[in-house]
């Protein structure tokens, strides 16, 4: 972060050996000045931004490019911002700025900043150092080999830019499956032995139907106890019925769905609650002519209404009146990812659209206020987008839900091309970005290097209480950048005060390919939330939670639905130990992008040693209250049927 202004004098402080030094500012050719000093103390805890500022001061007047450089313990160095500055003749300009090391490297200990003026060193390196974190760091390791689950996938091509990956029990024994989208190449459904995956798409009936598959998700749309597979594919989308014991059969037609369209996601929420999960269908768009991105042609979203016999009425009607044209229409534009949430907690599913602003007529992200039943008797989803503050005209591409302040309300994390958004539910219908104050937005990756960001999930990845956010990040070369350059996936902390640390290198899944789609699962059931992360042009990963436990304590709830839909999404958890209240909510899709997490609710609750109380209120209304739960389990809970 930069910012700068006409500036008093001040003094260069720097870290020595023997401690602080104070030393004036170092004198460059031409009566050219440039001075570092640290906004406070010079040393900060690791993953949080350490403040400085940088004066310069010339005899004459100058225009020129002032670089910043990081250098770690073990010398290396990264160039993490640069900003042109004019000076006045005889004055001072000043600048300031923040940089947040484990960004970028794992190690505590000295860290040196160095300034040039462009490209030529300028004044002497200010030294700060980093120490312990104040939180506990979550650890990965990606163990796609040993588990069975590694492979590789094609990359990018023009509206060809994600892929997504989904987490279900397939086969009811009682362990999360993973299903694998690749574009052109075989979808791939990898089967929980136990110590390993087995690869076995084919031998249970699951394929692309020679489609390219961009986005999957798992729901029990019919209610008879499995987990079914929707797929969206650029060209016609395939729904897979799950006969039991995982064996799967097209139902496409049958069904009623499958349009021939450029779908990237699909999300599951029984807006109606008539205890049938409807359907939101998210369409990008194809390049035409010289697949230029002025070039794209925009396809509508499609809302799916399930008729509870196995069907599908088209009722995009209720979103706007006419889908075939722009004019009066939000569901068509260059979409990425639909989610399914109740952030006015009226009991009722609203429905937030992300929209990539590319083409050229884009339109801005949408977010419609589920009204329930209007006095005609039809359903109302009111668009409230402008009012709520969420009207964004972004290059938004992944949606993340989760209450990180424990408020008890639904915030969003949208990814971006730039700044990543954080909107904190005011609790009044509106909702306030605060990405920046919070240490989540990484507009720029390393100098000069804007973040693309893809998928993003909130989680407690640390298991005290307080859910992190996790976003992948990668680059699209030929369209956004001429280049491949690394660019790390986030990993953001809670801090447990209303902000996050940035300690991404240091949790070992920082992964710096081409990262998309994003799934939460916690496979090995062993208390801590794992990560499989889809990387277009390279390989995916799953990252397993390795976090040292220390006396920290979870629990895990699986929700069953006997009035409401049967997978129980939409249903409201809070937990309440004695640290306080907790919410999480029952998602079927609808988060990252083109992604399915598990639809386990994971709850860490810290160094609490019980339960007091955990309040569950089902889609249809239904509240139970549990208080005699253990901790350090996986709970089933069924809803009563009267």
């Amino acid at each position: 972060m930069l910012s700068s202004s006409l500036a008093r004098p001040l003094l260069c402080l720097c870290l020595a050996a023997g401690g602080l030094l104070s030393t004036g500012s170092a004198a460059a050719a031409d009566g050219l000045t440039l001075a570092l000093a640290p906004r406070g103390e010079a040393a900060v805890a690791q993953g949080a931004p350490f403040h400085f500022t940088a004066r310069i001061t010339s005899d004459h007047s100058i225009t020129q490019g002032v670089f910043f450089d990081l250098i770690a313990p073990n010398g290396a160095k990264m160039t993490f911002a640069r900003q042109l500055v004019a000076v006045p003749p005889g004055l001072a300009t000043e600048i300031s700025a923040s940089v947040i090391p484990a960004q970028w490297f794992k190690q505590r200990g000295r860290y040196q900043i160095a300034a040039s003026l462009d490209r030529q060193p300028a004044g002497s390196p200010l030294a700060f150092e980093v120490r312990a974190p104040t939180v506990t760091a979550p650890i990965f390791k990606d163990v796609s080999g040993p588990a069975g689950v590694a492979t590789s996938l094609p990359s990018a091509t023009c509206g060809r830019w994600t892929n997504g990956s989904a987490w279900a029990d397939v086969d009811g024994d009682r362990r999360l499956d993973l299903v694998v989208t690749r574009m052109q190449a075989p979808l791939q459904l990898f089967l929980n032995r136990g110590s390993r995956f087995s690869e076995e798409s084919a031998a249970r009936g699951l394929s692309t139907a020679g489609y390219v598959s961009l986005g999957a998700v798992f729901a029990d749309y019919d209610n008879d106890g499995d987990a079914d597979l929707y797929l969206a594919n650029d060209g016609p989308d395939l729904l897979y019925r799950n006969e039991g014991k995982g064996t799967f059969v097209n139902v496409t037609a049958a069904a009623g769905l499958g349009d021939d369209l450029s779908s990237v996601s699909a999300s599951w929420g029984d807006y109606d609650r008539d205890g049938h999960l409807d359907l939101y269908v998210v369409n990008h768009s194809r390049c035409a002519g010289d697949v230029s991105l002025s070039q794209l042609q925009y396809h509508s979203d499609h809302l799916y209404h399930n008729n509870g016999n196995g069907t599908f009425s088209d009722a995009t009607s209720l979103l706007e009146h006419d889908p075939s044209t722009t004019l009066d229409g939000s569901t068509i534009g260059a979409g990425f990812q639909a989610a399914w949430f109740d952030y006015n907690d009226d009991g009722r599913q609203d429905l937030y659209l992300a929209n990539d602003y590319l083409g050229r007529s884009p339109d801005r992200n949408h977010l419609w206020r589920n009204d329930g039943l209007g006095p005609s008797g039809a359903w109302q989803l009111t668009d409230v987008s402008v009012d709520s503050g969420t009207s964004f005209s972004m290059n938004s591409m992944g949606i993340g839900v989760g209450d990180y302040n424990r408020d008890l309300k639904l915030d969003l994390a949208i990814s971006n091309w730039g700044a990543n958004r954080l909107l904190r539910n005011n609790g009044d219908g509106t909702f306030s970005d605060v990405a920046e104050q919070t240490n989540t937005a990484r507009t720029f990756q390393r100098e000069a290097r804007r973040g693309v960001t893809w998928g993003p999930e909130f989680a407690d990845l640390n298991n005290d209480g307080w859910e992190d956010l996790y976003i992948a990040a990668g680059y699209l070369v030929g369209y956004l950048t001429e280049d491949d350059t690394p660019q790390a996936n986030e990993v953001f902390v809670n801090d447990r005060k209303g902000q996050f640390l940035d300690l991404s290198a240091v949790s070992g899944a920082d992964d710096d390919g081409q990262s998309r789609g994003v799934a939460a699962a916690d496979y090995d059931v062993d208390g801590r939330v794992d990560l499989y992360v889809v990387n277009q042009g390279g390989v995916p990963h799953l990252f397993r939670n390795l976090t040292p436990k220390g006396k920290t304590h979870w629990l895990e709830v699986n929700t069953i639905g006997t009035r409401s839909n049967r997978d129980g999404c939409g249903t409201k958890l809070i937990l309440t130990v004695a640290g306080g209240k907790m919410r999480r909510d029952v998602y079927c899709g609808g988060t990252s992008v083109g992604s399915g997490s598990s639809k386990i609710v994971h709850f860490g609750v810290g160094a609490a040693k019980k339960l007091q109380s955990l309040e569950v209120t089902w889609p249809s209304g239904v509240k139970q209250v549990f208080r005699k739960l253990k901790l350090d389990r996986l709970v089933t809970l069924t809803e009563p049927r009267v």
